[in-house]
């Protein structure tokens, strides 16, 4: 559903303008209301419309909670969600939280992925790609 790259900003109060070409797309799926929280694997955050982190929730209460992984990513996952909603500008803000996690500051990297999008400071992002390329890199030569 969501695809391709973006560089944004972040204001001083956490606001970031979402690109226009998933504004819609949210807008259909929820109404605009939307869940932002961490990356299991990556430091990086989630944001999902609403309805589509139902399923994800669900997913993780279904989880077996006597496993130490499950726990931890119930834990994680749900106890740093955070509902948010676009204003009528196409505006979300990011808590604090969330930001400090993913070390968000003034320039931000929107990723889309089929079901979700990606925020990511844009040096982590830099990097990651970099370290990516290496390793194909270091797999078709070796």
């Amino acid at each position: 559903m969501f695809r391709g790259i973006t560089d944004i900003s972040l204001d001083g109060r956490g606001r970031m303008a979402m690109p226009t070409r998933y504004r819609e797309k949210l807008r259909e799926r929820s109404g605009g209301r939307l869940v932002i929280t961490i990356a299991r694997h990556d430091p990086c955050l989630h944001v999902y419309a609403e309805r589509d982190w139902q399923a994800v929730e669900e997913g993780l209460t279904e989880l077996d909670g006597d496993e130490r992984e499950s726990r931890r990513q119930q834990h994680m996952l749900i106890g740093f969600a955070a509902d948010v909603e676009l204003d009528g500008n196409g505006r979300v803000v990011i808590p604090q939280r969330l930001r400090d996690y993913a070390q968000l500051e003034k320039k931000v990297v929107v990723v889309g992925q089929p079901m979700r999008l990606e925020l990511w400071n844009d040096q982590t992002w830099e990097a990651n790609v970099n370290a990516w390329r290496e390793d194909a890199n270091q797999s078709i030569g070796g």
